[in-house]
């Protein structure tokens, strides 16, 4: 009777799970690109800055000295919420682009991107005709939208070498 090759076995315990995560990954940033592609025909509105500053966010991180311990830290975001009026009715955002917000380990980084928008200073707000509490105030994809993207594509070619390495080395 055959002993079945482990390599048949491990196939599926790689690459399903690396498959999936990759998938999840290009979903959401296929989704992310759809809004930003959509937003393009978004009609404009003036704004005005209401708070502006930086959020601080904790966060778990991989301590350097070992993969299994994790510690707090700390991560920063700018902070912006802007207010605009389309048709008569009041509304606020807190979007600037389209996608998950990226975290830096360094306050200075979301200061600097926070400093573009100054409390009381006037903006241009896009808006979403069809449900004016959807805004942002630039219509490009943001950088969360391809790091996904792009560690999808990553995870995939991952998934593809490992597949070929089980299945082109020789039997035990």
């Amino acid at each position: 009777m055959p002993i079945m090759d482990f390599r048949f076995a491990l196939i599926p315990a790689i690459a399903i799970p690396l498959g999936l995560v990759s998938l999840l990954l290009a979903k959401r940033a296929w989704r992310g690109w759809k809004q930003a592609s959509a937003a393009r025909n978004w009609p404009q509105t003036p704004g005005r800055v209401v708070e502006s500053g930086i959020r601080e966010t904790a966060v778990r991180a991989r301590r350097q000295t070992s993969a299994a311990s994790t510690r707090q830290a700390t991560r920063y975001a700018p902070h912006i919420v802007y207010a605009y009026t389309v048709h008569g009715a009041s509304y606020q955002g807190e979007r600037l682009r389209f996608g998950p917000v990226t975290l830096s380990s360094e306050a200075g980084d979301a200061g600097r991107a926070a400093s573009r928008y100054p409390l009381g200073s006037e903006v241009t707000v896009y808006y979403d005709p069809a449900n004016p509490a959807e805004s942002a105030l630039d219509l490009r994809p943001g950088w969360g939208i391809w790091i996904e993207g792009l560690l999808a594509l990553f995870l995939l070619l991952v998934n593809i070498a490992v597949i070929a390495l089980l299945l082109g080395s020789p039997a035990s």
